[in-house]
Formats: C-alpha cells, structure tokens, sequence
C-alpha cells in the first residue's frame, strides 16, 4: 500500500471511529455535513479521495477538527515544560485532492500555542484552497521555488525565503516551476476548545474569494 492509500485508509478509519462511537449512522453524518451517504461510505473505506474543504465539514459534523481526522497522536509535556516530537511518529499525511503532503514537525494543544509543519508542494499544482484561521504564520522555502497568494497579492520565493503573514487573510502556497517544493511552516494561533487549535476549521474554501490574485514583482 502505498503513501496515498495509506493516508485514505487512515482518514477513513478516523472518520468511521469518531461517527460509531458517537452513534451515529452514515446517513445522520451525511445530514449533518451535507454530503452523500455513498461519497461517506467511499471515504471511510479509504476509496474515495475528499479534498480539505469536505474534511473540515466532516470533522465539524462529527465535534471535532480536522486534526482529528489526519492528525498525529498528541506529544505528552508531564510537567517538564516540554515536548518531544519523535519522527518515527510523525508520518507523512496527504490529501491527493490538494496537492500537498506535509510531516507534522510539532502540534499545538496542552497549552502549546505553536505548530511546526514540513510542507511538500507537488510540482503537479494543487487546488486552489485558501484557508484563513486567526494567527500569524511562518514559511521559510527550504527547497524549490513557492508561490504564495495572500488576500489579492502573490509572490514568488525562492530557497532561503521567508514569509511572514497574518493567517486571518486568505491564503494558500503552490510550487512554481517544474519541481516540487519543501517549506518549513510555524503557525501562531489561539487556542481552540480542549487546548488544540482549531485553525483548520476557520473557513477554508475550495474557491478563491474575491478578485483574482496580482502578480507582485520580487
């Protein structure tokens, strides 16, 4: 099974876990996140791919996150002040529809207001999805070149760049060129219920808003 099956199958476990152990029926998931029952049924059987948009409406319908449908298990602190991120427990996640892939470097929760996240854009594009989430974020291009759209305004860095953005203005990244690309991402955000961010949840569109992005010159 490869990375992309993998990642399917474990949404789909993930999802199906959370709905039974609410009792709920596909059809009571269906009603509540607007999707059909034989789209869910797919989904859960790792035979469907669902793009970011759909998750977030999923994991609402169900109380949660995205995070808790393609999230990693939480890094315990005890009371040392700390946490330890092993990468042994960090796997790689995907979403085909979007392009991305990303290896989560840290998470936030128990009071942890940071997350570090390593982004692989796929040189084939991606969807434009634009999230917008209270916070600040940080890229910094590790390889590749990246296309950065934020509100109406899009800019082009290379590797060693940095951008530094207020996270509730719309925003996505796509690799330029024909190669992949790598960004190291730190986001900022308050916390939501539980100690964990909900910043995947705050408005994420599988269309741009607004007019179309303006090429700024580097």
């Amino acid at each position: 099974m490869n990375l992309i099956d993998q990642s399917l199958q474990r949404i789909g476990d993930a999802i199906r876990d959370r709905r039974t152990s609410r009792r709920m029926t596909l059809g009571d998931l269906a009603a509540r996140c607007g999707l059909s029952v034989s789209f869910l049924s797919r989904v859960e059987r790792g035979h469907a791919q669902s793009s970011v948009g759909n998750l977030i409406r999923i994991a609402d319908a169900l109380g949660g996150t995205i995070h808790d449908l393609i999230g990693p298990p939480d890094a315990t602190t005890a009371d040392h002040g700390f946490a330890v991120f092993r990468s042994a427990e960090s796997m790689p996640r995907a979403i085909p529809a979007t392009g991305y892939r990303w290896t989560p470097v840290s998470t936030g929760g128990a009071g942890r207001a940071i997350e570090a996240t390593l982004l692989e854009l796929s040189a084939a594009g991606s969807a434009d999805t634009r999230f917008a989430h209270p916070g600040e974020e940080i890229c910094f291009v590790l390889e590749g070149r990246v296309r950065f759209v934020v509100g109406e305004r899009t800019t082009l860095l290379e590797p060693g760049d940095a951008i530094h953005l207020r996270s509730d203005i719309p925003h996505t990244a796509e690799a330029a060129g024909d190669a992949p690309a790598r960004v190291l991402m730190m986001t900022h955000h308050p916390a939501g219920p539980g100690g964990h961010s909900d910043w995947w949840n705050q408005g994420a569109s599988d269309s741009p808003p607004g007019a179309p992005a303006r090429e700024e010159s580097r």
